[in-house]
Order: C-alpha cells, then sequence, then structure tokens
C-alpha cells in the first residue's frame, strides 16, 4: 500500500478540521455582552489607593452591569447588600474624575446628583409610583390617616405645568377637614407646619400612567439655598438648601430610580431620567 508523504496527512487533517468546524450547528445559548475592556482608563491613585475608570461589574435582579468605577458612590464599586449608587456632576451629567471625591469643593459637592438603582420584584413595577402616591400600602383600612390630603395625590390639586411637571398642591379646605376628623379622633390636630410642606410634582407617560413623581422641600421666602451661575452653584449661607428626591422606573427591566439634587435643578429633571437611561443602556451587560 502506497501512504501518502507526511505534507499529505498535514494538509488532511486541516482540511477535514476545518470541515467539521464549519458544518457544527450553532450554539443556542444566549449571548451576554462582557465586561468591556479599554485600553484609555485613567487613573489616580489617593493615599495610596488607586482610583480608576476601569470597568466594576454590578447586579440588580437579573441583570449585569459594568459601570466605570468613577461613576460610583464611592468612586470603587458597588456597595455590599443589594442595589446600585451612581454619581453624575451637574451640568453634563457625567461622572466625577477618579479619586476626586473626598477633595470635592462645596460647589462640586451641591453639583452631585445621586442616583439609587434598585430591582422591583415583590409587586409590579408599574404599581410602584401608584402606591408612593397613596396612602392604602402605608396605613390600615380604616385608619384617620389614610385620608391625609398631604400623601394622597388623587386629593391634592393639580397647578399649571410648568418644566414639563405638573405640580400638585395640597388642598387646604380638605385639611382643614382632615385636621377635625384627626383631632376628634384623637384628641389633638395632626402635627403640620405649612411652611415645610412637600411639593409634588407629576409627569406622565403617553397612556397617562405615572411615570415621574418628585417631591421638594419648599423655598424659604422664594430663596432655594442656592443660586444658578453659568455652570456653577453658589451657596446662600442664609438659607438651607432646598433638595429634590425624584424618582422614575426602567419598565422594560423592572428597575426603581431614585435620584436627589438641589431644587435649584428641578428644570433639568428630563436630562437626568434621560442621562441615567442612556447610563443602563450603555453598561447594561445582560
Amino acid at each position: 500500500m502506497n501512504l501518502p508523504p507526511p505534507g499529505r496527512w498535514l494538509a488532511l487533517a486541516i482540511a477535514l478540521a476545518s470541515s467539521t468546524a464549519c458544518s457544527k450547528a450553532p450554539s443556542k445559548e444566549p449571548e451576554h455582552r462582557e465586561t468591556p475592556m479599554t485600553d484609555t482608563a485613567q487613573s489616580h491613585t489617593v493615599d495610596g489607593y488607586t482610583y480608576t475608570t476601569a470597568p466594576v461589574e454590578a447586579t440588580l435582579g437579573p441583570h449585569r452591569y459594568a459601570f466605570p468605577a468613577n461613576l460610583y458612590d464611592d468612586q470603587m464599586g458597588p456597595a455590599v447588600g443589594g442595589g446600585i449608587g451612581l454619581t453624575l456632576l451637574w451640568p453634563d451629567l457625567q461622572a466625577a474624575p477618579p479619586g476626586t471625591r473626598a477633595s470635592r469643593s462645596m460647589s462640586d459637592h451641591h453639583r452631585a446628583i445621586s442616583l439609587s438603582l434598585d430591582y422591583i420584584d415583590a409587586l409590579p413595577i408599574a404599581e410602584l409610583l401608584p402606591r408612593k402616591t397613596s396612602t392604602e400600602a402605608t396605613t390600615e383600612d380604616g385608619s384617620i390617616n389614610r385620608d391625609d390630603p398631604r400623601r394622597r395625590l388623587d386629593l391634592r390639586n393639580a397647578g399649571t405645568p410648568h418644566f414639563g411637571l405638573t405640580p400638585y398642591a395640597i388642598d387646604e379646605a380638605r385639611m382643614t377637614r382632615f385636621s377635625e376628623a384627626y383631632a376628634a379622633q384623637r384628641g389633638t390636630p395632626p402635627v403640620r407646619t405649612p411652611e415645610t410642606d412637600q411639593e409634588w410634582y407629576i409627569a406622565r407617560d403617553t397612556q397617562g400612567a405615572l411615570a415621574t413623581f418628585i417631591t421638594c422641600n419648599p423655598p424659604q421666602d422664594g430663596r432655594e439655598g442656592l443660586t444658578v451661575q453659568g455652570t456653577t452653584l453658589v451657596d446662600d449661607p442664609d438659607v438651607p438648601v432646598a433638595t429634590c428626591t425624584h424618582t422614575f422606573t426602567d419598565p422594560q427591566d423592572g428597575l426603581s430610580v431614585r435620584a436627589i439634587y438641589p431644587r435649584v435643578l428641578l428644570k433639568d429633571w428630563k436630562a437626568v431620567e434621560d442621562a441615567t437611561r442612556v447610563l443602563l443602556a450603555r453598561y447594561k451587560l445582560r
């Protein structure tokens, strides 16, 4: 029997391997993006610790993300115990340079917008904002506190929209009736300081469902504690800084987002939402 020369054996082996690889059925496993690597990561060493912009993985329920380290609240990574805390700096709504958290000026401190992200599985995500704007989830059936008009959107009065938000003010006539009923049942009227009553602002989606819920400290005599001068926030030492707590959701992934920032930045609420959604999409792995 005549055998092929060694070179022929090698050629045949390569051809067979190539044929086998080409004929293999494609994998049916779902494809997930891996943690992105970057050759342009920045770093800054402070007190022996090197802060970077390299990606650090975090999970929210079944979802994985790889946010840059400097985007996290501590500029290191996610906290233990669930949820994700991120910080954006106004006005660009980008992460601060790595290693600068401890040395921020007071102006930069006020420009920091804190984001708390959580995966919601205890209830349908569409029910989250309606529950936050009512008393049913926090009071017992028949309780006098269920009728508190300060805590129910349906008992507040809608005002004139501005910044794309509709303000909802406390109905003083309802508040008077509630106080009388409360005093008759409890012996004393409910504690209230009108000048510190929370402001409520609402935005709805195209179907009319609640999409954004914002509560803010009211200004004192029209002063919010900060003024905007270009891209700088200037402190008013005579007035506390009024802040807002801004809640919205990512219905597709079942996420709740809570943003906290000075009331003087309320005008940029939509930009905060848009920037957050861009981050979630950009750094999502699965």
